[in-house]
């Protein structure tokens, strides 16, 4: 009856706050009662009963629902939500307080529940998540605040490790907030949505499903409603934690329409952005244009929108004495931090994309950009405005950065460098500088562009003799910068004959070569001494080799002894260059003679024994790798193609290499080789001719196979060539067979010689025994018995004579000094002695 409803409704009034709140509790059947006034069909349209047990409800749980209770809580939501979608307006306000009310924390009774509650919490917060799309602009603002409240970090635990997010992502509640997000038209409630996809862009797999729902474009159109708006920071910086979190993510927003947006709020800021709040945005934005700058195909939408320019204009705006095309005031390029900052970053950015033509054109063409770093290192102009805004530090990291850019740009640009007088303003800056960090920045950039049109000539003699003295002051400069200064002293003199003769001038090859024994480097350093080893090896062979004087004076420093021992004592990867270089030398006749009359102090061999051995050792690794790849069940092609026979032999074969080393020697030697060597080295000297016979069995058979039959003169040609062959393989074997039948020979010899020695050895002890006993009285019985045992093992002590004796009564001869008495001489106390020990 009504009178009953209003009685309640006046009890309700009266009672207080604290007393509704002491029956608050799980299980409180308060929600069923409400889940039956929506369900019931006598109930269900009671709008002001529903609406009063639901501010109820509110009102008992204001300090939060409990984690029981979230089923049907839950299932309040939906019917609530449903009247809302129905259009009743008047359960809109309701809605909102629940909503606020589960933005409270929920309360656990138990220390596990909320963990053994999971799927209840995913199915909640699925629940509040639809109501992101609700036609209410007052519920989805709620729906927003709650999600945020529960998506942000609880108990100073970092969003990585929050629970929350866990039951966040298994809802799949970024589905919704999509959605809403390319749906929102109000600032307020797309703020609102930027902040809760900011706390989800905290963690990666909540950042992935973001970027699996397309939300990338509508936050980053966020950036044109104006850079003072909350939007653009929330939006940027979400941004920021998705691509630094899903790496592939960087790839989807590298495109033209947003390069273009990145274009409109970065003239936004260059224009308006005086405030440090507004400088520390752009400084994040130029974050985001180093994600897109690492995709290449991204590097002509810089070109094409004209942020590239901007980006020039605004990094060289103070330095450049041209009218540029943009709105940069000077008192916004500060020497601040933030501004300074923002130079070094748009410097290394512009570098990065010089990879691209229409970029490359670009920068060439700038008027400012790369006169303006050359501008920091000109010694001359030291006095200029805009290096004088900036303090000294500053000053020397501008100095770090500009060589860095130049040695990437320089390349792409040379002939504008030179026309600035970039080579000499270089060197005059390394030779003021004592820093070492400016020091080695200048030798990598010379290193990266000696080798370019026109750069050894300009940079000549006074940088060679530079490089010489850097070499040569061992304990003034560290090793990396003397591995550095060879370096480019190699690049200065290979193929300049003028450089080369610089070096022979200034006594550079004896310098050199004393580069080539790591033994007196700093014991810290040891590990760093292989680098600098084939740098003082790739120094030798393009300042000596081709240069007579300089290849005389390398053989009178035993610079060619260095190299070989070197070759001998280093390991495989260092083998390339040292033949190579040995090669090129000795086509030098001169110094052939100085390398065939080399020995190893540790094994004694000499140049053709080592190689041979190299060449086995070639041959082990060769075989093992097979054994390895059939072990391991690699599938390897049928045969080689005749291109790849040809790029291994030209390429990439050890044996080719040592093959030229030999050929170089004629392969000849003074050495006594082993049967074994000799056949080696008689294989060696035919390597060549085999495999080009290889090489022509293959191109032939491919012609086969691409049904290609040569005509008659080709046919005959191909089959002189094969029969050529066939006779090299045959003299080969005849060769190699000689060599084993002298070699049987020698050891038929030696072992005959052998049982000769043998059997004099033995006539000779019984030649002395018997005729001492013979000779002897007989009161030396006991002394004849002691020199008889001691003919056997001193027979020569005794009497030197018996041995020659015992040889001619061999051969039916008279001895020497037959029919004389012998005297036997007195044993020493030594040999008494060892007499005594024997027996």
């Amino acid at each position: 009856p009504d009178w009953r409803v209003e009685v309640g409704r006046q009890e309700e009034a009266e009672e207080p706050a604290a007393a509704r709140m002491v029956t608050a509790g799980s299980g409180n059947p308060i929600f069923n009662t409400c889940v039956s006034l929506f369900t019931n069909k006598h109930a269900k349209d009671m709008h002001d009963r529903q609406i009063h047990t639901l501010t109820r409800i509110c009102q008992t749980y204001e300090g939060g629902f409990f984690v029981a209770d979230l089923p049907v809580l839950r299932e309040i939501v939906e019917h609530v939500a449903a009247r809302v979608e129905d259009g009743l307006e008047v359960f809109v306000e309701p809605l909102c307080m629940l909503l606020g009310a589960c933005s409270i924390p929920f309360v656990k009774e138990t220390a596990s529940e909320e963990y053994r509650s999971f799927e209840a919490l995913c199915a909640m917060v699925r629940t509040l998540g639809v109501q992101l799309l609700s036609r209410d602009r007052s519920v989805q603002l709620a729906a927003g605040s709650m999600l945020v409240q529960y998506a942000a970090a609880s108990e100073g635990q970092p969003a990585t490790i929050s629970y929350h997010h866990q039951v966040i992502e298994h809802s799949g509640m970024a589905d919704n907030l999509s959605q809403a997000l390319k749906a929102a038209e109000d600032i307020e409630l797309f703020d609102q949505l930027l902040l809760l996809v900011l706390e989800l862009s905290r963690t990666r797999e909540l950042a992935s499903q973001l970027v699996a729902n397309d939300c990338l474009p509508t936050i980053i159109n966020a950036f044109r409603v104006g850079f003072k708006t909350e939007s653009v920071s929330l939006a940027v910086e979400s941004v920021w934690n998705i691509i630094e979190l899903v790496e592939e993510s960087s790839a989807e927003i590298s495109t033209l329409p947003t390069i273009e947006t990145f274009k409109h709020l970065f003239d936004e800021f260059i224009e308006h952005g005086h405030r440090q709040q507004d400088k520390e945005l752009r400084n994040q934005l130029l974050v985001l244009f180093s994600y897109c700058v690492q995709h290449e195909a991204c590097h002509a939408y810089f070109g094409q929108t004209g942020l590239l320019e901007t980006m020039m204009n605004v990094a060289f705006a103070l330095e450049s004495d041209h009218h540029l095309s943009t709105n940069v005031k000077n008192f916004v390029l500060t020497n601040a931090h933030e501004d300074f900052e923002m130079k070094r970053t748009l410097m290394h950015l512009v570098c990065q994309m010089c990879s691209d033509p229409a970029c490359t054109e670009l920068v060439a063409n700038h008027p400012s950009f790369v006169p303006g770093m050359v501008l920091y290192i000109d010694e001359r102009i030291s006095e200029h405005p805009a290096r004088r805004k900036f303090t000294k530090q500053q000053e020397r990291l501008l100095q770090v950065q500009c060589l860095a850019c130049l040695f990437t740009l320089v390349p792409h640009c040379h002939e504008l460098f030179r026309e600035v007088d970039g080579n000499q303003i270089v060197l005059e800056f390394m030779a003021e500088q004592s820093e070492e960090t400016l020091r080695s920045g200048c030798l990598k950039l010379l290193l990266n562009t000696a080798s370019l049109p026109g750069f050894q000539e300009d940079l000549g003699g006074r940088c060679v003799a530079m490089m010489l003295s850097l070499v040569r002051e061992k304990g003034l400069h560290p090793l990396h910068i003397r591995q550095d200064a060879i370096c480019v002293l190699a690049q200065l003199c290979r193929d300049c004959p003028e450089n080369q003769e610089v070096v022979g001038q200034l006594q550079g090859v004896r310098v050199l070569t004393s580069n080539l024994d790591p033994e007196g480097e700093d014991v810290t350093v040891q590990s760093k001494t292989e680098p600098m080893v084939l740098s003082a090896v790739d120094g030798l062979w393009a300042a000596v080799a081709g240069n007579r004087a300089n290849e005389m004076a390398l053989d009178e420093a035993g610079g060619l002894g260095m190299l070989l021992a070197l070759l001998e004592a280093s390991e495989k990867p260092m083998h390339y260059m040292v033949v190579s270089c040995l090669c090129e030398l000795l086509e030098n006749p001169d110094l052939r003679e100085s390398v065939a009359f080399w020995r190893s102090e540790k094994t004694k061999r000499g140049v053709v024994r080592m190689v041979i051995g190299m060449w086995e050792e070639e041959t082990q690794r060769k075989e093992e790798e097979a054994r390895l790849r059939m072990e391991m069940h690699v599938k390897e092609a049928e045969g080689k193609t005749s291109q790849a026979h040809v790029e291994e032999l030209t390429g990439h074969s050890m044996h080719t290499k040592l093959f030229a080393l030999l050929g170089q020697m004629g392969f000849q030697t003074d050495e006594k080789l082993s049967a074994k060597e000799e056949m080696r080295l008689l294989e060696i000297e035919r390597y060549l001719a085999l495999e080009d016979a290889v090489l022509w069995k293959t191109f032939s058979n491919e012609l086969l196979e691409d049904g290609i039959r040569p005509v008659t003169p080709d046919h005959r040609r191909l089959q002189d060539r094969f029969e050529r062959d066939e006779g090299i393989e045959k003299e080969l074997g005849e060769l190699v067979e000689g060599v084993k039948e002298r070699e049987r020979r020698e050891n038929e010899a030696d072992l005959k010689r052998f049982y000769e020695r043998v059997h004099l050895e033995q006539g000779a002890k019984s030649s002395t025994a018997k005729r001492t006993h013979q000779g002897a009285p007989t009161s030396t019985r006991t002394k004849i018995i002691v020199d008889s045992h001691k003919a056997q093992i001193f027979p020569a002590l005794i009497n030197p004579q018996n041995v020659a004796a015992a040889a001619a009564a061999a051969k039916g001869q008279t001895p020497p000094g037959a029919g004389q008495v012998q005297q036997l001489r007195p044993m020493s106390a030594t040999e008494q002695g060892g007499v005594d020990q024997f027996l």
